[in-house]
């Protein structure tokens, strides 16, 4: 059975992830110029990271055999409906790096020899692998709908 403080923090690693930005994005598409079509793909490939994550850390928990709570989609999210999709990779590159400081504080608190630890350094190297995708991507001034 984990520690009461590794549960919890495992608990918060599958939520940031099951309810993530881009997770988020999956259900709520943002509005693709002509000409963009094949950057819309980053969203979909780092939401399924994140469900794979999700997928990892919910199998330790349920071992656990103690509740689980993911939340709901914080609404803030509800702010980007139907923007441009340049406007949401910019937005997606200031969630990765506000994800990369939670994983680096997480990381801290998490058991060296436990499992939590080793999730939380793969979510952390996932996070980096997308934020250098997203500004390889360029960043452009964010399209107006006609």
């Amino acid at each position: 059975m984990l520690p009461d403080n590794q549960h919890q923090l495992l608990n918060r690693l599958a939520a940031l992830h099951h309810r993530s930005l881009p997770t988020y994005l999956t259900y709520a598409k943002p509005w693709i110029p002509v000409g963009q079509e094949d950057d819309a793909h980053v969203i979909d490939d780092i939401a399924a990271d994140h469900h794979e994550l999700v997928e990892r850390v919910l199998q330790v928990l349920e071992k656990d055999d103690r509740p689980i709570h993911l939340g709901d989609f914080p609404m803030d999210y509800t702010d980007l409906n139907d923007l441009s999709l340049s406007y949401i990779l910019n937005e997606l590159k200031i969630y990765e790096r506000k994800l990369l400081a939670t994983l680096e504080e997480m990381a801290l608190w998490a058991d060296k020899d436990g499992p939590a630890f080793r999730l939380v350094q793969r979510a952390t190297g996932l996070a980096v692998g997308h934020l250098q995708n997203l500004e390889e991507m360029g960043t452009q001034a964010p399209s107006i709908r006609p």
